[in-house]
């Protein structure tokens, strides 16, 4: 429907919400997922494959 609009007000919304800043995450919620990695990368954290993942969620 958005594909085939030619309204400009309708246009100008959709341009509003897509331009919209869309980085919410705080320096210390960076930080937090940055240590998570490194944690992830040096074998510290235990990690799943996709299939293990979903196996544990549909139990």
């Amino acid at each position: 429907m958005l594909l085939n609009t030619r309204k400009i007000a309708v246009l100008k919304k959709v341009k509003a919400v897509l331009e919209e800043d869309q980085d919410q995450l705080t320096a210390e919620d960076y930080k937090i997922i940055d240590d998570r990695r490194k944690r992830h990368l040096s074998g510290e954290s235990k990690s799943f494959s996709w299939e293990e993942a979903k196996q544990s969620i549909l139990k």
